[in-house]
C-alpha cells in the first residue's frame, strides 16, 4: 500500500482527472482484500518460526526474550488492525451511498489517506519484529 495508495490518491495521473469515488473505493477494496488474505498468514508463519527459535534457545539467555518479542510483534498486526484500524476500514467500505459524488469523494480520499497512515503502524510492528529477530540471531552467534 505504500506504493499503491499515493497513486490512487494522486489528483492527476498523466493528465487524467482524479478517480471517481466508486472506482477509488473499488480499487482500495481490492488492495485491502489482497493484503487481508496474505499478510496475516505471513505474520502467523513468521511468529511460529520465532516461537520455535525461542523454545529451542539454550538456557536463560536474553536471546529467548528477543525471539518472543519478535514473535509477538509480528502477529500483533492482527489485533492492531482490529482495534485501531477497523473503524476507518468500515467507513471506507460504506462511504458510497446515494450522496452526490462531489460530497463523497473528498471524504473518501481523506479516509483512505488516514488508512494509509494507520497502515504505517502495521509496518512498524513488522520492522520491530525483523530488527529484534536479527538482533537475536546475532546475539546467539
Amino acid at each position: 500500500s505504500a506504493f499503491a495508495i499515493p497513486a490512487l490518491l494522486s489528483p492527476y495521473n498523466k493528465g487524467q482527472a482524479a478517480l471517481p469515488a466508486k472506482t477509488l473505493q473499488t480499487q482500495w477494496q481490492h488492495l485491502y482484500d489482497t493484503g487481508k488474505r496474505f499478510f496475516p498468514s505471513v505474520a502467523a508463519l513468521t511468529s511460529s518460526a520465532y516461537l520455535y527459535l525461542a523454545y529451542n534457545s539454550p538456557g536463560d539467555t536474553g536471546t529467548r526474550q528477543l525471539y518472543l518479542i519478535s514473535a509477538f510483534s509480528s502477529i500483533a498486526i492482527v489485533p492492531y488492525t482490529l482495534l485501531t484500524m477497523m473503524g476507518n476500514i468500515k467507513e471506507i467500505q460504506t462511504e458510497i451511498k446515494a450522496e452526490e459524488e462531489s460530497l463523497v469523494l473528498p471524504r473518501l480520499r481523506g479516509d483512505i489517506a488516514t488508512w494509509a497512515k494507520l497502515n504505517y503502524g502495521r509496518a512498524a510492528l513488522q520492522l520491530v519484529s525483523f530488527s529484534v529477530g536479527i538482533w537475536a540471531v546475532l546475539d546467539s552467534a
